[in-house]
């Protein structure tokens, strides 16, 4: 199996950054493929640095963006493609378990993540929180075949999309009308983590449902990623946290 991640920036260039480096570790340790769709040459010298492949497309519609770079993950010596934000922080344990439970499925991504928001000025939203669907999986960490893209001939978002993508891309497979195998799980069952990390750029909340945590969120940041990372991520937080 051999792994391409995709993702979206925009903005939010302190956060970014430490996004690009997520990737860059993660290209090293695992010989993934990560690419991304930026807007106006934002963040192409930064990927370049990197090694990250970069695409350039207007930030809206964002269903056209990320199909822009779903389209270019096509020429790309990849067999399954797991989409994450350019918020959502993935551990090493997370990329390892996908690269076996996604290897001989068409759709699949787990139905629980973590939730960082450092945004103090908005009632429920600031805090280290655990969020998990019934029946479903979250959209950050969803991994698809590259069967499943040729026969939604690699653009699966509605093209003039600007939300609901999650939906969007479920409802375009459900109208091909064909049997695909999928599977879901739980990170917090198994250890792994995914956290997606709000600041005062996000439109999004924190959703309905999700459990305030009392764990320590540097305390997580310590224990699932490199020490430099780690350290990185929480001197951005208490940066922003402090505005």
């Amino acid at each position: 199996m051999k792994l391409g991640i995709l993702s979206a920036l925009w903005h939010r260039p302190e956060l970014t950054v430490l996004f690009l480096d997520r990737l860059e570790h993660l290209k090293k340790k695992f010989d993934v493929i990560p690419l991304v769709v930026g807007t106006e040459g934002e963040f192409r010298a930064d990927c370049g640095k990197r090694g990250i492949l970069y695409v350039d497309h207007e930030n809206r519609p964002l269903g056209s963006k990320w199909n822009k770079g779903m389209q270019a993950m096509k020429d790309l010596p990849v067999t399954n493609i797991m989409i994450l934000g350019s918020d959502d922080f993935v551990s090493d344990d997370f990329i390892e378990h996908s690269l076996t439970f996604a290897e001989d499925k068409d759709f699949c991504g787990c139905m629980d993540l973590y939730m960082f928001s450092a945004n103090r000025h908005r009632s429920g939203w600031a805090g280290f929180f655990y969020f998990a669907y019934q029946g479903w999986m979250v959209g950050p960490g969803r991994c698809y075949s590259r069967e499943l893209m040729d026969k939604l001939k690699w653009s699966p978002w509605g093209v003039a999309r600007n939300s609901g993508l999650d939906g969007s891309i479920a409802k375009n497979i459900k109208n091909l009308g064909i049997k695909i195998k999928a599977g879901t799980y739980r990170i917090k069952d198994k250890g792994l983590f995914m956290v997606d990390i709000k600041t005062y750029g996000n439109i999004s909340g924190i959703p309905g449902g999700a459990k305030l945590l009392d764990d320590s969120f540097e305390e997580a940041l310590s224990e699932h990623f490199p020490f430099e990372e780690a350290f990185n991520l929480k001197e951005y937080l208490k940066s922003v946290q402090a505005i």
